[in-house]
């Protein structure tokens, strides 16, 4: 719930920053520009949720949460269709566990359970005269299944990495759509991209935690193996950011383009 709360207060400042940077735009085709170009270059970042869903949410019964981005290129002038690559990672569940030797050394084993997902997309632009922005997203890529040791030398204020092992490493086909909405934030062509996504996932394994996992040597022992479907629910909030026209970037395009045609994005 805590990280509900957080992704809810952060879209409410954020849209509340958003309508006050709209009101100072003088002119809507100011918003359009940077829908409007050839070959429109744009950069995303976010952070974001993932509630697996269905027999993959019996099993972990934890809200994953992680950071993205993504690159996204218009794919011909006169449609509003743009193609992409998304890429993000979320952690669900962790252990770990400290140990003092004689010496007093210290070391820390720690055990982590990460989801990594890679798509690729199509998003298209309804036409709507308005200054947001929706979109309808298709996306089909992979699921990394991964479960980490690391084991980090703690002595003295320090954080050595002195050994890491997968202890699982699997693949999962994903398959998916999303909608969402973009916010110009301002005349630079700065936009809030907020994103809902439900990406289906055929089965692959993964660790979840034991149900009663209080007797343990190693961190991994609080953990079993799992075979399922893995699909998820996946909310997320960032920016995104106009980076480039072509071969141009956009303080170059207009310099050399003193007037250009509004053209629907």
């Amino acid at each position: 719930m805590r990280k509900k709360n957080i992704l809810l207060i952060m879209v409410f400042f954020i849209f509340n920053y958003s309508w006050a940077q709209v009101a100072e735009v003088e002119d809507k085709n100011e918003i359009e520009e940077a829908y409007s170009f050839e070959k429109s270059l744009f950069l995303g970042a976010n952070f974001q949720l993932g509630f697996p869903q269905g027999i993959f949410g019996d099993n972990i019964n934890y809200t994953g949460w992680g950071f993205g981005g993504n690159v996204l290129w218009k794919l011909k002038q006169d449609v509003p269709v743009y193609g992409g690559i998304d890429f993000s990672f979320q952690n669900y569940d962790f252990q770990a566990i400290t140990e003092i030797t004689f010496d007093l050394e210290e070391y820390e084993t720690k055990t982590k359970n990460t989801i990594v997902l890679s798509h690729v997309q199509i998003r298209f632009y309804p036409e709507i005269d308005f200054f947001i922005k929706p979109y309808l997203e298709g996306m089909i890529g992979v699921k990394s299944l991964l479960t980490r040791t690391v084991v980090t030398d703690k002595t003295d204020g320090a954080n050595d990495q002195i050994n890491s092992q997968f202890e699982n490493s699997d693949f999962a086909l994903s398959l998916g759509g999303a909608i969402g909405f973009e916010i110009p934030l301002s005349k630079n062509h700065l936009f809030l991209d907020v994103r809902c996504s439900y990406l289906k996932g055929v089965s692959g394994e993964y660790y979840v935690r034991k149900e009663n996992d209080s007797n343990f040597v190693d961190t991994i022992d609080v953990f079993e193996l799992k075979n399922s479907t893995t699909d998820l629910f996946v909310p997320q909030i960032g920016v995104k950011f106009l980076i480039g026209i072509g071969n141009q970037n956009y303080e170059e395009y207009i310099e050399d383009n003193d007037s250009y045609d509004d053209e629907e994005y």
